[in-house]
Formats: structure tokens, C-alpha cells, sequence
């Protein structure tokens, strides 16, 4: 199942050992979904329940560093507002509370739409790996070909292969809570405007040959009517 470029696939998880131990889970196959009787919707929106069960913190980056000096747990930021031109440097982590498999959380529309009205603009979403993604404030600073070629750097030289999640930056509106792989995002947006220059260009043009013609016609049914004034006067 793809979302964007982020390839999603099911695990099954043995749920009675804590997250202090190893967490013993399986690939949920189309065999397996066949002898349970369910369906890949219903093992998604299971999925996503289980998800939330587990669930939803939004850290400044910051704090979390501090955390791992001071051993002081981050604040979860998801519900509140935050001023980000009061903020250096602002980055977050959205993953859940145990910090593990916490990427997928991404995928529900709602939590999209929160974390956009928390940071009060779109954002861009940085793969970080299954476990968590990392949001950035669209403030006009960052450029999607770098954001692009810092993940394709983190992934080859400190992700482990099964724990990447994509190479590939995504946008998330705001309002809309869409996400969209950034690049074609604005590739998109450029042939947009292109074809809305061409349109106002064309449509400019077409105004001003409409105008000349009209002119030439009033000019061209003057003629005889000057000719024949002229010709009365000479009789």
C-alpha cells in the first residue's frame, strides 16, 4: 500500500510483552489477511486505531536533545499553539509515546490537520525513519532539493535499510491537511502559473486584436459615407 512515496505495510505485534522488551511482530501477508477473513481496509483502519492507542506526542527538537542530557521527558506540543517567529530554529518530532513504529501516525488525515493548526502554517515532513518523522514550519527558508538530499544522506550513512521510510521530502497544506511529495508539489505549482501567464497574456492579446478591429470596421463604414458626401457636393 503506498501513501505518497511512502510505502505502508501492516505488522502483527505480539502486544502481551511491554515496550521495554523486544517486540516480537509479523508481516500481515494477503495469505494471512485471506485465512483471517479481513480486508486491507480493515486492516488499516485497525491499524490506525492501534496506532492511537499508543499514543500521539509532537516534541520540539530541542527538547528532546535536552532530554537525553538532563533525562527530563519533552513537553507534547500538539495541542497547544505555538509562536513560530518566537522560535530558533524550530523543528518537531511527531512519533508516540513509546518512540517506536511511531511514523504511520502521519497517515491519519486528522492528525495531519492538528499539527497544522498547532504550527499555524503548512510544513514540510522529513522521513526520519518508521519510528518518527520530523515536521519543519514552511517559512520560506528551506529548499525542497536540500531537504531532499539531507534525508538521501541520512538514510545511506545512519538508517538502518528496513527502518527508512522514503527518500523523498512531503508538504502538507495547512488548511486542506493534503500531503504531496514537495518536488512534484512545486513542479506542479510552477506549470500553474506558466499556464495562468499564458492565459492572461493570451487573453490581454485577444482583448487588443478585438479593439483594432472593431477600430478598422468603424473606419471602413466611413469611407463610403465621406466618398458619397463628397460626390453630393460636387453634383
Amino acid at each position: 500500500m503506498h501513501k505518497s512515496d511512502i510505502t505502508v505495510y501492516f505488522r502483527h505485534c505480539d502486544c502481551t510483552r511491554t515496550y521495554i522488551e523486544e517486540i516480537s511482530s509479523i508481516p500481515v501477508t494477503v495469505s494471512l489477511m485471506n485465512e483471517w477473513g479481513v480486508s486491507v481496509e480493515q486492516i488499516q483502519a485497525d491499524a490506525m486505531v492501534a496506532d492511537r492507542k499508543r499514543g500521539v506526542t509532537l516534541m520540539d527538537m530541542n527538547e528532546i536533545i535536552k532530554s537525553m542530557i538532563f533525562g527530563e521527558e519533552p513537553e507534547n506540543l500538539l495541542n497547544e499553539k505555538m509562536d513560530m517567529e518566537a522560535m530558533e530554529n524550530p523543528m518537531f518530532c511527531l512519533t508516540n509515546k513509546a518512540k517506536m513504529n511511531g511514523a504511520s501516525l502521519l497517515l491519519q488525515e486528522d492528525i495531519r490537520k492538528q499539527i497544522g493548526e498547532c504550527l499555524g502554517s503548512d510544513y514540510f515532513v522529513i522521513p526520519s525513519s518508521v519510528h518518527e518523522v520530523l515536521i519543519l514550519p514552511d517559512n520560506g527558508i528551506f529548499q525542497v532539493p536540500e531537504l531532499n538530499a539531507m534525508v538521501q544522506e541520512v538514510n545511506e550513512t545512519q538508517v538502518e535499510r528496513q527502518e527508512q521510510l522514503s527518500d523523498k521530502v512531503q508538504f502538507c497544506d495547512k488548511k486542506t491537511a493534503v500531503m504531496e511529495n514537495a518536488e512534484r508539489r512545486e513542479a506542479r505549482l510552477e506549470k500553474e502559473k506558466a499556464a495562468e501567464k499564458a492565459e492572461v497574456k493570451g487573453g490581454i492579446h485577444g482583448r487588443l486584436e478585438k479593439a483594432k478591429a472593431e477600430i478598422k470596421a468603424k473606419e471602413a463604414d466611413k469611407v463610403p459615407k465621406n466618398k458619397s458626401k463628397d460626390l453630393a457636393t460636387a453634383l
